[in-house]
């Protein structure tokens, strides 16, 4: 399993040794490492990893208080050398409390603990069969949707428009709502704008994917949920 990191650190010497210490894991890749968390909140509002390596007493703003700043935050392993901050970081979710000084064995035992914690979980994944079916109101009347039938669905406001291979509809819904209904059914939402019906996928791309002739985006805060998805198809 290969895993994106960055490392959060004021101090030198602990990103180089955390530096060093995942250039001995084979398929664990630094993106980046920096001395600050604002510098780091800008790069993840952006990009996303894996996880990172924090540390919770740093100038400017604390580890603790950037994690709370991030709308979708990776799995964390925090690192300081103050033991009194582990309640914290526990409180927060976070996978491992490092504590320094530390060596490579239990560095490993942290990042060994990131893959299982990124591990997919198992969830059921029926398909969604010519029986089963959707009424949604268009306009004055309800309209019957067979779900094998729907390639995705875009949101719009308050509206929906449910794109199928030969017509398009439109509702009046939220897309949470609908995302709850089609559970299980073998969608899964890709963007804040876009839920998809896996059995239409013809490709996909890191940030993309393909179905009919339509592209339609995979959003930074859904990338990870949707290759889990994917992978529990494979």
């Amino acid at each position: 399993m290969s895993l994106t990191c960055l490392i959060i650190d004021d101090e030198p010497f602990a990103r180089k040794l955390l530096l060093d210490f995942c250039s001995r894991v084979p398929n664990l890749e630094v993106k980046g490492d920096f001395s600050n968390g604002v510098e780091a909140l800008q790069y993840l509002n952006t990009q996303a990893v894996d996880f990172i390596f924090l540390d919770i007493k740093m100038p400017g703003i604390t580890g603790i208080e950037m994690l709370n700043s991030l709308r979708n935050a990776p799995k964390v392993v925090f690192t300081t050398a103050f033991s009194e901050y582990a309640i914290d970081g526990f409180e927060l979710d976070a996978v491992d409390y490092l504590l320094k000084p530390f060596d490579f064995p239990r560095f490993l035992k942290s990042v060994n603990k990131v893959q299982t914690a990124l591990q997919p979980k198992p969830i059921d994944l029926p398909q969604a069969t010519e029986s089963d079916f959707l009424f949604v109101k268009d306009g004055r009347e309800l309209v019957k949707l067979k779900l094998n039938q729907i390639l995705y669905v875009k949101g719009q406001k308050d509206y929906v428009m449910f794109m199928l291979s030969d017509k398009k509809v439109m509702s009046l819904m939220n897309m949470k709502n609908l995302e709850e209904e089609l559970k299980g059914k073998q969608f899964v939402r890709i963007h804040q704008s876009f839920i998809i019906n896996a059995q239409h996928i013809e490709s996909i791309s890191n940030d993309r994917v393909k179905i009919g002739e339509e592209f339609l985006p995979i959003s930074q805060s859904y990338k990870l949920r949707f290759r889990s998805f994917i992978e529990q198809l494979q």
